[in-house]
């Protein structure tokens, strides 16, 4: 590293001596010597030439003395390395400039011996600070980097939050409405048009899912359940929920479970179903003919843990080689002449091997152009308690018949209000159904009325859902005070559902949902009640 020396003295044969001195290590770029006569020189060159490591300064000077330097460089920078010169016999002045903050002091006449050795040891200790300095700062950095990180992060957060809140909402009516028009004796072409306005909707949110997923994956944040479920089950349920878009094609949709399947494993079927519905639909999308086969095996036991492949073939196009190498890319689709075909995000393949690297597994591919693909990935799954399932079984629930009971609505959207107005009461014989724009008219409403349950809307004027749900546990007395709640929320994420729980509600449903999820969440809260 270069050391730049500045030293400043009246004696002409001086700088000649120096360079003569140490030449070698000048022309090596060890040293680099500048030269001034007096004080004000070497000011004009320490403020236009940049730092240096050290400043030799003699004492006695025309025009500024290096006692009025050394106090003018200290004010500059009192860190700064100085070194004074004077004759022997002129030892007040250099105690007085060891007292103004000199590194050290040099006599005349210059030893050179004497001179090289306290250079060195003071560019040594002019490094040491430096190297302090410049660690005291990148760790300064590395902490401003990692506090904008963290709120970049933060504000990201909340913004897919609001995001997901402002496009949940609106989708909620589309969809509320488009099903309750769906019941009507329509035409053939009205019927197929409110199937599309359907189906689009149901993309939409699959396109949010995928988003709000990815952001939770990036951010550290998504966790998976750990409970006892039937993986049989879980692939069951996969292929009733896509086999209508394999009725729509000449598709063989074949599912192949082996016969030593565990009845019950433990882990998040939600999640395993989402990677499987992931890999089954773009099969399904990429085949035009041929077949779309979904195995799951059991390849090894090992201490109550079942190592199961799970595999999705098809006989569809087919990848290159330098497709395969960005199969797995954030945003990636094949070409542009797949995306313009087929859609999607390109998050589906992103999302499925991060959520099976949480499985503790490795999700690969092997494809051939024009002849088909194979995704498929080994993780370990411990064996469960069959006795469980029941508890656990989240899907083919049959839909409840209830009728004359009475529901607080608070919610303040006017199509929301609309939608579900209809939707509960076509399903719900003889319902008594209140509806109001804001939590606090919902809390006075429920200070003179009796309702069998609460849906309550988070985001609202006056008194929000958390707030309103904390006022009747708090405020309220008897029967009234532990009114069955349900969130009907538009924020999607784990730490908004949690929240719901925390402040007193018994369950939550995310906007839009499905009539009959709604009716199955309602009777089990009745069934609470009673």
């Amino acid at each position: 590293m270069l050391s730049k020396i500045l030293i400043v003295d009246d004696e002409p044969d001086l700088e000649e001596l120096i360079r003569q001195k140490f030449r070698r290590k000048i022309a090596s770029g060890e040293y680099q010597f500048e030269f001034a006569h007096n004080g004000l020189q070497a000011l004009d060159k320490i403020n236009s030439e940049g730092e240096f490591s050290l400043v030799f300064t003699d004492i006695n000077m025309p025009e500024m003395d290096g006692l009025a330097l050394l106090s003018k460089i200290n004010e500059l920078d009192p860190a700064f390395k100085t070194i004074v010169v004077s004759a022997y016999g002129d030892m007040d002045n250099i105690r007085t400039a060891m007292n103004r903050g000199a590194f050290d002091f040099l006599t005349k006449p210059i030893d050179f011996s004497d001179f090289e050795t306290i250079l060195t040891k003071s560019i040594l200790e002019y490094n040491k600070i430096i190297e302090g300095i410049t660690a005291k700062e990148n760790l300064i950095n590395a902490r401003l980097d990692k506090e904008r990180a963290e709120q970049s992060e933060k504000f990201k957060q909340q913004f897919l939050s609001n995001m997901s809140h402002e496009i949940r909402t609106p989708l909620n009516a589309i969809k509320g409405m488009t099903l309750m028009l769906l019941k009507e004796n329509l035409e053939a072409n009205q019927q197929r048009n409110l199937e599309i306005i359907r189906k689009s909707t149901d993309n939409l949110i699959v396109i949010i899912n995928d988003i709000l997923d990815m952001s939770k994956i990036e951010a550290g944040k998504l966790e998976l359940e750990k409970i006892d479920f039937s993986p049989a089950d879980t692939i069951q349920n996969m292929y009733e929920l896509l086999r209508f878009k394999v009725d729509e094609t000449k598709l063989n949709f074949i599912v192949k479970t082996a016969a030593d399947l565990p009845e019950a494993i433990i882990g998040d079927p939600v999640r395993l179903g989402q990677v499987l519905m992931n890999l089954a639909g773009n099969s399904i999308k990429f085949t035009e003919s041929g077949s779309v086969t979904v195995e799951a095996k059991v390849i090894s036991h090992e201490n109550d843990i079942a190592n199961i492949e799970f595999s999705v073939s098809d006989t569809g196009i087919g990848m290159t080689p330098e497709q395969l190498e960005k199969v797995f890319e954030s945003f990636s689709q094949a070409s542009k002449e797949t995306y313009r075909k087929f859609g999607g995000t390109g998050l589906g393949l992103t999302i499925s091997k991060s959520l099976v690297e949480l499985m503790g597994g490795q999700l690969s591919v092997k494809s051939k152009y024009g002849e088909g693909t194979t995704f498929y990935f080994i993780a370990p799954f411990p064996i469960g308690d069959v006795s469980k399932l029941e508890s656990n079984n989240r899907g083919n629930e049959e839909v409840p018949v209830i009728k004359n009971i009475s529901i607080l609505l608070c919610e303040d959207n006017l199509f929301n209000q609309i939608a579900a107005d209809q939707i509960l009461k076509s399903a719900i014989e003889g319902l008594k159904l209140e509806i109001v724009d804001n939590g606090l008219i919902g809390f006075e409403k429920l200070l003179t009325n009796d309702y069998d349950v609460v849906l309550m809307d988070i985001q609202m004027p006056e008194l929000d859902g958390y707030q309103t749900t904390v006022k009747i546990r708090t405020e309220l007395e008897g029967s009234r005070k532990n009114i069955p709640i349900m969130a009907m929320t538009a924020n999607a994420l784990r730490e908004e559902t949690k929240k719901c729980m925390d402040v007193g509600m018994d369950d939550f449903i995310t906007k839009p949902f499905e009539p009959n999820d709604l009716l199955l969440k309602i009777s089990k809260l009745l069934n609470k009640k009673r």
